[in-house]
């Protein structure tokens, strides 16, 4: 009887190996996704052992179903090595990061470079891919498969599916009440169920994406026009958009650790209480541009629509993005974009990826030969983006110690993790810094001033998640509560006075990206039927 069993369960009949593969899946690539289920179980004792065993029945016989389903004739073993593919790295991102896969995290992806993509490999990833995907592929692949009639394939389906059914029916009559009070309660719960979930968020993007790609460019704020030219020396503002920083690990926030020494030497106007739009850059950096409020933010429109860089060139002012991040998300399409000094590389990039001192240098050389003009110009920082913090600072920077000197952060203590982050925000503090001193020493051409903002936040093992990206509703503070501060020169200040009063008084109030675009065109005086008074922290009774 055992030798029977053995031989058919080692035969090459496609709906026995459906059945394997999905106890494969659920065993291996669903371990987080039992867990949550464990923490969220309203039972104690043996009803509670029965409830789990449910949920274990439940979701292999729900593999087993997609699997007879779809998985028919020569494209059988292709389909079957693509959900292991989704599964290993959908299981490595919900195990390692705490975070499910749903279409805003496949959108963050497809919009990075490879510098940033390669931030993520490492042998944790790696021992992933090859035991969720490799191993059982081998075994898929090695032996073809029993030749068999559509009829007895058919056959064999059915009893699959029933066998499928008949489990998903009998769990559904024993705990219906309860799986419905948990998905309904903790809807990110199904972000984890591999590997759906990356099938899911990789169709829902694509078919969006290539909605947007037919769009037409829609032009906004067409009646843009300065009407608050002030007299004497043009105006440079620069915007300096930040990248993973959260405002937690300033000390300009209240942070204990001395995160920002130099700034807090700076008259800066600090708006502690800000809020990003997104937790992802693919999110908030279109969304800060945009004119949008994160409530009405529409991607698909706001990715063919002009936003305030286009505004701002067309009221008169010589618009600048110079980059060191994986580009602007569309809001610097239609301005000038001037490259990182290729003869530096060498002093600050490393495998393609370059430290912002380099920014810095290719900000501070374009000024020196830009004619004198209204301008404003953009700095895209790499700033603290992980995994690989490490990468992002000069060792001289290496302040907090011990630091996490790996992308494989899994492995770090959050001590360590915490120090590496840290690190990156004492940098990005020397950064900002120096280029206010640069500003200053401009002073004799231009009345200058800086906005720093970043996208959104990070996360470093709080409540067991790490980087960012999470669905905002159910983001921690640590990926939506972002730094934002201003510093204005001295010319700036007198002939802003105004401004620069509404925005001390607004310092301690709750802000956000929605701010920003109408706050740029209050102080930079430009005219638009867009701008929307409310929104602006420069403007006040």
């Amino acid at each position: 009887m055992s030798i029977n069993i053995f031989q058919k369960l080692s035969s090459r009949r496609l709906a026995v190996i459906n059945g394997l593969l999905a106890l494969w899946m659920t065993c291996l690539a669903n371990s987080s996704f039992l867990y949550q289920l464990y923490t969220l179980t309203p039972y104690n004792g043996l009803k509670e052992g029965v409830f789990l065993a449910s949920a274990f029945v439940l979701l292999w016989a729900y593999l087993n179903l997609l699997l007879q389903l779809f998985t028919w004739g020569f494209l059988a073993r292709p389909l079957q090595s693509l959900l292991l593919f989704f599964c290993a790295f959908g299981a490595y991102s919900v195990d390692t990061f705490g975070v499910g896969v749903e279409v805003g995290q496949i959108q963050n992806l497809m919009q990075t470079d490879p510098y940033e993509a390669r931030d993520l490999l490492n042998w944790h990833l790696f021992a992933y891919i090859f035991i969720i995907m490799i191993l059982p592929m081998y075994w898929l692949w090695r032996k073809p498969l029993d030749a068999q009639g559509f009829f007895t394939q058919l056959k064999q389906r059915t009893y699959g599916v029933i066998i499928s059914l008949v489990l998903i029916g009998s769990v559904a009559m024993l705990f219906y009440v309860d799986y419905a009070a948990i998905f309904r309660e903790h809807r990110t719960v199904r972000f984890s169920v591999n590997p759906t979930n990356s099938i899911n968020a990789f169709t829902n993007y694509f078919q969006r994406h290539a909605v947007i790609k037919k769009l037409p460019l829609v032009r906004y704020g067409e009646d843009a026009k300065r009407t608050q030219i002030p007299q004497g020396k043009p105006t440079l503002m620069v915007l300096v958009v930040g990248e993973t920083a959260r405002a937690e690990s300033f000390s300009l926030n209240g942070y204990a650790r001395n995160t920002n020494p130099e700034l807090s030497k700076k008259p800066l106007i600090n708006f502690s209480q800000t809020s990003s739009c997104g937790t992802a850059t693919a999110v908030s950096l279109p969304c800060m541009f945009s004119g949008f409020t994160r409530k009405n933010y529409d991607d698909e429109l706001a990715n063919h629509r002009e936003g305030l860089l286009d505004i701002l060139q067309r009221a008169g002012y010589q618009v600048t993005w110079i980059d060191n991040n994986s580009g602007c998300k569309g809001a610097c399409d239609r301005v000038t974009n001037i490259p990182l000094l290729p003869h530096r590389t060498e002093a600050w990039c490393k495998d393609g990826e370059c430290q912002d001192d380099l920014l810095l240098e290719t900000f501070n050389d374009y000024l020196k030969t830009a004619p004198v003009a209204d301008r404003v110009i953009v700095l895209h920082q790499a700033g603290s983006h992980g995994p690989a913090y490490y990468r992002r600072y000069p060792k001289a920077f290496e302040k907090f110690t011990p630091a996490c000197n790996t992308n494989a952060i899994q492995g770090c203590s959050q001590e360590a993790l915490i120090n590496t982050y840290d690190n990156t925000i004492l940098y990005t503090d020397y950064i900002v810094a120096q280029t206010i001193d640069t500003l200053i020493t401009n002073a004799q051409d231009y009345q200058t001033a800086l906005w720093y903002v970043s996208d959104h936040g990070e996360s470093t093992g709080e409540r067991g998640l790490y980087l960012h990206g999470a669905p905002y509703m159910f983001a921690p503070s640590q990926q939506t509560h972002i730094p934002m501060f201003a510093w204005f020169s001295p010319t700036f200040s007198f002939t802003h006075a105004q401004a620069q009063q509404c925005l001390k008084q607004k310092q301690a109030e709750p802000v956000a990206h929605d701010n920003l675009f109408h706050t740029m065109l209050g102080l930079l005086g430009v005219s638009t039927s867009v701008y929307e008074r409310e929104l602006d922290l420069s403007w006040c009774d």
